[in-house]
């Protein structure tokens, strides 16, 4: 018979001593483990992190009756989770013996809590952090699933997820387009997709697009960046401020975005290059999970303080940069 945990994803060894959990995304970047343990930090866990895996831990405290003298007594407790990076990530958990913490013996059920807690550590990870978004971005890519049905896949996964994350839904997006669209202030930003809010932006201003959909309208683009795309796109929107020139067909088409610092998204393949070489820090990295050239793109979020520098457009290795004096 196969177990419950089994069922999710976990496959017990060695007397269910073991869990191990392997998600089919890929995790290298060292911005992208970052933005991780940071949002597992605010999740309440202590997290550590050691050549290629993360460390999850989490605590808790057991309170009993000494069964011979009835005196109260208490003991401190923990599980870890290991997130192991690279092309595929695996997290696994192993379950210590009671005694390695002294000698509570009074405790009852200690393998179980141990199990279910790791189990609650797992599914916070994967709703809480990128690895969600990556996930969701999968099964809309292999399963040719809707952001909808994806996102339903992955909390029918997590049901012990901590202070799950709130993801937006097709519907929803729609609903925040249309208020953005009829908003009569250009400064409130409007958050439309699971990328826009796990991005990190800083910034502000209308969006009037999501990065969220379905369209699969993709062919590879080589560059370089398409210099006067000004005169033969049209402007389809705003992300926070920022001018999104067409075609757009999210995920799989995201356009041309800026004014005077322009990134062509779908020549982009996110080698960080441009945010390294920026001296005034114009960058920040979004998340675009489901685009196939890369599933993050530099965000110029403070276009507004370019100097003309031109470094960026220099160390661009796709030449998807291309930068214009304010005059142009």
């Amino acid at each position: 018979m196969i177990s419950e945990v089994a069922k999710r994803g976990i496959y017990p060894l060695h007397g269910s001593r073991l869990g191990v959990y392997r998600i089919p995304i890929d995790l290298n970047e060292s911005a992208d483990i970052s933005s991780i343990m940071t949002d597992l930090k605010n999740s309440g866990f202590t997290i550590d992190a050691y050549a290629d895996r993360i460390y999850v831990t989490y605590k808790w405290n057991e309170k009993g009756i000494d069964p011979v003298s009835q005196e109260e007594l208490s003991t401190d407790l923990h599980i870890t989770v290991e997130i192991v990076t690279g092309d595929v990530v695996d997290i696994i958990y192993q379950i210590k013996p009671l005694e390695f913490f002294g000698d509570p013996y009074w405790v009852r059920n200690y393998r179980q809590k141990a199990d279910q807690n790791a189990k609650m550590v797992i599914d916070t990870i994967i709703t809480n952090t990128k690895i969600g978004a990556r996930l969701i971005a999968h099964y809309q890519k292999t399963e040719k699933l809707s952001l909808e049905e994806a996102i339903k896949k992955v909390e029918e996964l997590t049901p012990l997820a901590k202070n799950p994350k709130l993801r937006a839904t097709p519907a929803a997006s729609s609903v925040s387009q249309q208020a953005a669209l009829k908003s009569p202030s250009p400064t409130a930003p409007t958050p439309l997709a699971p990328s826009a809010v796990e991005g990190g932006s800083s910034g502000s201003g209308n969006t009037t697009i999501s990065l969220s959909g379905t369209g699969t309208n993709y062919s590879k683009v080589d560059g370089p960046i398409d210099a006067g795309f000004k005169s033969t796109r049209q402007q389809v929107g705003t992300f926070q401020g920022i001018k999104v020139w067409g075609p757009l067909d999210p995920p799989g088409q995201l356009g041309i975005w800026g004014n005077e610092v322009c990134v062509d998204f779908d020549i982009c393949i996110a080698d960080g290059a441009c945010i390294e070489a920026c001296p005034v820090n114009v960058y920040e990295w979004l998340d675009t999970p489901g685009h196939p050239a890369s599933e993050k793109k530099p965000f110029m979020i403070r276009e507004k303080d370019c100097i003309f520098c031109m470094a960026c457009e220099n160390v661009c290795p796709p030449q998807a940069v291309k930068i214009f004096q304010k005059s142009q």
